[in-house]
């Protein structure tokens, strides 16, 4: 984790204040608390000064970064630069010991002076050779050329803004916001967030309409005022489901490359922590680590009184088994409104309810020396987890005239499921079947959650555009698996990550995100991920051997979050939210439809849990609006 950050002149007469980019490296001091260095050059083609501070100076250019110390080596900001390269790199490189070698480079040359060799050698395809996490910019002085990637799904972040012929960079939307002549808001991206699920982030669109972020897997570069950008790395559709493998190849092949991806995630530093919710996923991690650390590893987990929080038994039995150190927490109300708070600022967008608990378990690790979490992000993309996948296959076997296997599913879903809710299922199988994604997820904003908005709000954001979710050339359950990988569930779930580990001070890694296990995931049959009505059939099987028994057949696997929504909006919070409700900067803010919500909120307190998820929105969104003063 590191703070990056700077602008260029796109104009060779234009010049800021070289105080605007200390101003930008401050606000992204929590990322990078260790070590700052700067670099500015006032004219395009002078020499670069570098410091630990900022002159009172008008600029053509300035770069800052902002070092977290991982305990691999002591900082050197000469390591940033290498014939006329200056490197910014938030991340870690998992295959440096490959790449060393495939560049005849020492072995104790770290991952900065790497990535400037690799760019002499291979130019911007070097990316392509990279394995691991990062956001990187270089500034090639030799041919007065800005270069910038992000990592292939976007563990890292990396936004920009251009205004009045001036290109800004920074790893967090806060850094450039005090370089913005007008907050404003994007009502269709904040209507979006708010009306579908896990979607707070959507192609290159962030909540303020100037402020866009380079998306997973793309580059963007700058030479001689002019701007390009273009992915080097995105899912290919003609692969998906393709694979000729066996089912028991393809759980060996599987297995083999999760085993080499937890090996490099946890290759440094020594002492790395795993966050352990209990499930198949963070289970099997655990599993692979107890057997690469020489030591006992550490693990942190939530729990809640509610049933559907609690997850103490398959904890207890994943530490047992693998003689991990376990480390149970369960945030109070008090402590949980307090990190909605606290926590929104770090965030950049409205806070999700199951932050609380994430924010605990970093703040934990980082109590006892962690400086890297390593989770389970990205299985359920991958291996058709989420209950919505089921909908996708089945229309998929009725598209394709599969009755024998859909009825055979039906019958396996029936046996977990009452009269009522296979009847639902079998009419969200038909929507699948006749609707394109996008008319899925309009539905689902239409129909799941009621509306909160005012009309003045919504004549604004109505339109907004969900036309990238739409894949014609795939089955459904793959396009449905893109699109929580590039447009939904993921991307927002590794935004959260990124910015409750950065609030910490440490480094998260997911490795079911290695490219390699991703494009396995999606060339094979979507038979070999969904065996209904269960998901993640491949995962099972190639873990099957490693994972305790009742974790691996486990029905009811409960989510990772907090009872926020289920529990304290109604008990401990209910007086907190009222007050929000009642406020005078709530009602008078334009936003909101009063009448709607508070009637919603009657019925909430009364018992009624259908629209708690929505009222959790409107207070999260509300507490954004105030934080970033919006309103």
């Amino acid at each position: 984790m590191s703070a990056i950050s700077g602008f260029i002149c796109l104009d060779n007469e234009k010049r800021v204040p070289a105080t605007r980019l200390r101003e930008m490296s401050d606000l992204g001091a929590h990322r990078g608390p260790d070590a700052t260095v700067f670099f500015t050059w006032q004219e395009a083609t002078a020499e670069a000064s570098a410091s630990d501070t900022i002159k009172e100076e008008p600029i053509y250019a300035g770069l800052s970064y902002r070092h977290l110390d991982l305990g691999k080596d002591h900082f050197n900001p000469n390591i940033l630069q290498r014939q006329g390269l200056y490197l910014l790199f938030d991340g870690t490189i998992y295959n440096a010991q490959e790449l060393r070698a495939a560049l005849s480079l020492d072995a104790d040359v770290t991952d900065p002076q790497l990535i400037l060799t690799a760019y002499q050698r291979w130019g911007d395809e070097f990316v392509n050779r990279l394995m691991g996490i990062w956001a990187l910019v270089i500034w090639d002085s030799n041919t007065q050329r800005l270069f910038c990637s992000r990592d292939r799904f976007g563990s890292k972040p990396l936004c920009y803004l251009i205004q009045d012929q001036v290109f800004y960079f920074a790893s967090e939307i806060k850094q450039l916001l005090p370089i913005l002549e007008s907050k404003e808001v994007n009502a269709q991206m904040l209507w979006r967030m708010n009306k579908v699920s896990g979607m707070h982030l959507y192609q290159d669109q962030t909540p303020f309409k100037q402020i866009r972020i380079l998306e997973p897997g793309q580059n963007l570069s700058i030479q001689r005022g002019k701007i390009q950008k273009e992915y080097y790395y995105r899912l290919n559709a003609e692969m998906f489901e393709t694979s000729q493998l066996s089912f028991a190849d393809a759980a060996e092949y599987y297995l083999e490359l999760f085993r080499d991806s937890v090996r490099l995630c946890a290759a440094e530093p020594e002492e790395i922590a795993c966050a352990l919710s209990g499930g198949l996923d963070s289970t099997a991690i655990l599993a692979i680590l107890s057997k690469l650390k020489s030591q006992p590893v550490s693990t942190f987990s939530t729990w809640f009184e509610d049933a559907q929080l609690d997850e103490r038994e398959y904890i207890e039995l994943a530490n047992n088994s693998f003689n991990a150190q376990g480390k149970l927490l369960s945030p109070t109300a008090e402590e949980a409104w307090q990190s909605l708070l606290d926590a929104t600022w770090y965030s950049d967008l409205p806070l999700g309810s199951g932050c609380p608990a994430q924010i605990s378990v970093f703040k934990a690790a980082q109590e006892r020396g962690f400086k890297v979490l390593i989770g389970g992000q990205g299985s359920d993309e991958l291996t058709a987890g989420y209950r919505h996948a089921q909908y996708r296959y089945l229309a998929d076997l009725v598209h394709s005239r599969q009755f024998p296997q859909f009825f055979a599913s039906l019958k396996s879903i029936s046996k977990a499921k009452r009269p009522v809710e296979l009847i639902s299922i079998v009419a969200k199988s038909g929507l699948s079947l006749l609707l394109p994604e996008s008319q899925l997820y309009r539905q689902e904003m239409k129909h799941l959650h009621f509306e909160p908005f005012s009309s003045d709000f919504l004549e604004s954001a109505k339109d907004a555009d969900m036309d990238a979710l739409d894949m014609a050339e795939t089955s459904r359950l793959s396009s449905f698996s893109y699109n929580m990988v590039y447009n939904t569930t993921l991307q927002t779930l590794l935004h959260f990550e990124d910015r409750m580990s950065a609030m910490a001070g440490m480094q998260s890694r997911s490795p079911f995100l290695d490219y390699r296990l991703v494009e396995l995931a999606f060339s094979l049959p979507s038979s070999y991920k969904l065996d209904p009505p269960q998901g993640k059939r491949i995962h099972r099987a190639a873990i099957q051997d490693m994972v305790p028994k009742p974790i691996l057949e486990r029905k009811d696997k409960a989510i990772f979050g907090t009872p926020f929504t289920q529990r304290w909006m109604r008990n401990e919070l209910k007086d907190r939210v009222y007050d929000i409700f009642t406020s005078s900067s709530f009602r008078r803010s334009g936003y909101w439809n009063l009448s709607k919500i508070m009637a919603r909120w009657q019925s909430y307190l009364n018992g009624n849990d259908k629209d708690a998820q929505m009222l959790y929105q409107v207070v999260a969104t509300h507490i954004w609006l105030k934080t970033f003063n919006i309103i």
